[in-house]
């Protein structure tokens, strides 16, 4: 997740700004070939050792991301429940509660999910201004933080993440008609009409994959959604934000041509097809297992062997001529 705190860098959602401030870095990038591949030379210029906040601006499919996605829009529903339950304050929930449902997420979706969270507005909790439960595995360990103690999320525009469902306007958010008839102990409790506001997969925001700097050194992409509470005439009102950092690390780069191995499409990272530089006369072939990295191909000729203008070269030769 994209965000800020003080020098030294240490937690991952605030590298990027972080880095933005030192180094005032960002990398836009759209669609089209030619910004494919100014992506993907930003992608190879990235390295841990001597890096900067990258972000790479490209149309990119979610699609077969929904089912990650779907761990965050539970944790958002279920917060607007019980912030319903409680009268739009959550003073009596233990704070541990907040941060096992980050945790659970990270659990569920490991190891393509490196964090989840939650983030509050102000008037949630009155003994806190702020408070945004965070989990994240790095090392083997799941490990908890409250990212408010370092990071100003509610009032930076920097924090795509949460200032992109803050500004919105919710007046038409989706909601549902629940009929409860339970008991407490052995009495009835009289049957209850209530009307809940829930969060759905357009309702969220994805952001462009970023260079996380310095902490998990990895290429994240994050997907939020909104937490709804209700003002005092019924009307939805945005309360926080549930999300989840997906790490792109092992996600492989097709740059092949689309007609060249149809079988493994991949449609998030289609943008990056056709991007190649294999001569006229050979034929692309996808190297899986690369990650997310540039050169994940070699360049084919009928007869089996690898070639360029100048004769036969090895894999490892077909790399480098691709790197020049």
């Amino acid at each position: 997740m994209q965000s800020m705190m003080n020098t030294p860098c240490r937690i991952s959602v605030f590298i990027f700004i972080c880095f933005i401030l030192m180094h005032g870095l960002i990398l836009f990038v759209k669609g089209g070939k030619s910004d494919a591949i100014t992506a993907l030379n930003i992608i190879g210029n990235t390295h841990t050792d001597m890096c900067s906040a990258s972000n790479l601006y490209l149309t990119l499919d979610f699609t077969l991301w929904n089912g990650y996605a779907n761990l965050a829009i539970y944790n958002a529903n279920y917060m607007s429940t019980i912030i319903y339950q409680n009268k739009g304050i959550l003073e009596s929930i233990p704070d541990l509660t907040f941060f096992n449902l980050a945790r659970n997420v990270v659990m569920t979706g490991s190891p393509q999910v490196f964090s989840s969270g939650l983030a509050f507005e102000p008037d949630v909790f009155s003994r806190y201004k702020a408070f945004a439960p965070y989990a994240y595995y790095k090392h083997g360990v799941i490990r908890l933080y409250d990212l408010s103690l370092s990071y100003v999320y509610q009032t930076s525009v920097d924090s795509e993440w949460y200032y992109n469902l803050e500004s919105r306007k919710w007046d038409n958010a989706s909601s549902i008609l629940t009929e409860r008839h339970q008991r407490n102990g052995s009495t009835d409790i009289q049957d209850e009409n209530i009307v809940m506001y829930f969060a759905k997969q357009e309702d969220g925001y994805w952001s462009q994959p970023y260079f996380d700097c310095g902490f998990s050194d990895s290429w994240l992409v994050t997907f939020s959604v909104p937490i709804f509470g209700q003002d005092a005439t019924g009307k939805p009102s945005f309360k926080g934000v549930a999300f989840i950092d997906m790490n792109l690390n092992d996600t492989d780069i097709n740059q092949c041509d689309l007609d060249d191995d149809d079988e493994s499409i991949d449609i998030f990272l289609n943008v990056f097809r056709g991007t190649h530089e294999c001569l006229p006369d050979t034929k692309c072939q996808f190297l899986p297992g690369l990650g997310f990295k540039k050169g994940g191909y070699s360049c084919l000729q009928v007869n089996g062997s690898f070639s360029n203008s100048e004769g036969t070269y090895s894999l490892t030769e077909s790399h480098e001529l691709f790197y020049k």
